[in-house]
């Protein structure tokens, strides 16, 4: 039986240690700085470093950012991994072979350039040949991408952006392919010596020409690709033909377009704020709640505080209570004084009488004269005052912020904007391109196209 190997955690933490180290030595660190004055020393010729003993001949570890943006470079030498971003921009590099890059290689105006979006022009091609063999986008399918793929298709036929072959060419296309099997066969059956060898492959040559310049104008829907992106949410193509390189549409229903421009315009406003618009045109606009809101605070404050300012004498009452009171005591003095009058004057003790009346009835009209009108507000009045207030502000709200020195645009309602926006300019808003867009209908849908870019 084999003897189980048990390390200790400090062996453990050894041995890890040592399998981390192994592992960085298989390359040679190296700062961009440093990599750069030995490629201007080699007058950028990535070579030098395997010549050079003191890399070991180890493959490169650059430990940040590397930028060869538009330097004579063509051969970056043994680069393993780059700890950054790679700018090979406007240099002779084609090949990077397994380069990691840890961030993003940027390569325009680069031969890598050029095979990259070959490759991923074959690609796409490989995807639409796919759906082709299926017949994925046949109109009675009801797919909705190849709906939208036949919209623009059609739109770029009947605009004469694109030329599909004629039934007559179609059938001659067929033709020739056959022919061209046919010749093909006939050369690989030619013994070396064949004398007709060299007129044969004329002939196939002139022929794989012809079917090559067909081919460049065999256009079908197939060669409209949908994009993995969106355009505010709307499905985006493009187009695999020759002279359209970097051409971008997209398509969609009415429902769909109405969505995207508003989200354009919601995306306008996040980016430039109120600033990017006139003010004639936000004034219609302004969050309305928002600002009432704000007023019926202030004002709520500035009543309570500074009653003064908005009431007069005029606009203090008697309380209910006041009032009742008030009742109460001309009704009590009306009926003391007519007791009063009542009294028999022959009576001996008539003097004495009249003036417990008269000091009763005195005592009550000083309490009716000390009655008087409390100048502070009542809670109704206050609540009254504050309505009259933030309705005038409701009324013109502009003109509050106005008066109070502020900023209005810094109360606008976005989303009303947003679709004031979309009402005012329409869905072409949001194509950069030529603000313009196209319909066509297919299978009874009518779907809007626009370029946009």
């Amino acid at each position: 039986m084999s003897r189980k190997l048990r390390l200790t955690e400090s062996e453990l933490y050894n041995v890890i240690k040592k399998i981390i180290k192994e592992t960085e030595d298989e390359y040679y660190r190296i700062s961009p700085e440093d990599y750069l004055d030995v490629m201007r020393y080699a007058s950028y010729n990535g070579n030098v470093f395997r010549k050079m003993k003191q890399y070991g001949g180890k493959p490169l570890y650059i430990t940040g950012d590397l930028d060869l943006g538009g330097k004579d470079v063509k051969d970056i030498g043994p680069i393993a991994y780059i700890d950054g971003s790679l700018d090979i921009r406007n240099t002779k590099v084609g090949d990077l072979g397994g380069l990691q890059v840890k961030k993003y290689i940027s390569d325009g105006g680069s031969p890598r350039e050029r095979i990259r979006e070959k490759q991923e022009l074959n690609a796409k091609l490989g995807e639409q040949e796919s759906l082709r063999d299926s017949d994925e986008w046949a109109l009675e399918q009801g797919d909705e991408t190849g709906e939208k793929a036949h919209a623009l298709f059609d739109n770029l036929v009947n605009n004469g952006e694109i030329e599909p072959l004629s039934e007559e060419d179609i059938e001659k296309l067929t033709i020739l392919r056959r022919k061209l099997q046919d010749l093909e066969q006939e050369y690989e059956g030619l013994d070396d010596n064949d004398e007709r060898a060299y007129e044969l492959q004329e002939t196939i040559d002139e022929t794989q020409t012809e079917i090559e310049e067909l081919e460049e104008n065999n256009a079908d829907v197939y060669m409209i690709y949908a994009s993995r992106y969106t355009h505010y949410g709307l499905q985006q193509f493009e187009v695999l033909i020759s002279g359209f390189k970097d051409r971008e549409y997209t398509v969609g229903t009415e429902e769909e377009m109405d969505a995207a421009a508003l989200q354009y315009a919601v995306s306008y406003i996040d980016d430039v704020g109120a600033d990017g618009f006139s003010e004639s045109f936000i004034e219609d606009y302004l969050d309305v709640d928002a600002i009432v809101g704000m007023a019926e605070e202030d004002y709520d404050y500035e009543v309570r505080e500074n009653p003064d300012s908005y009431f007069n004498d005029d606009d203090y009452e008697l309380t209910s209570e006041q009032e009742q009171r008030i009742e109460q005591l001309e009704s009590q003095i009306e009926d003391l004084e007519q007791e009063q009058n009542e009294l028999d004057t022959d009576r001996e003790d008539y003097d004495e009488l009249y003036e417990d009346f008269q000091n009763h009835i005195d005592a009550l009209q000083e309490e009716l004269d000390n009655i008087e009108v409390d100048t502070e507000p009542t809670e109704d009045m206050i609540e009254n005052k504050v309505y009259e207030l933030v309705r005038d502000v409701k009324r013109d709200p502009l003109d509050y912020l106005r008066n109070y020195g502020l900023d209005f645009k810094e109360y606008i309602d976005e989303d009303a904007l947003a679709q004031g926006l979309v009402d005012s300019d329409g869905w072409g808003i949001m194509n950069s391109y030529d603000g313009q867009y196209d319909t066509e209908e297919v299978n009874g849908i009518t779907y809007y196209i626009m370029r946009v870019n």
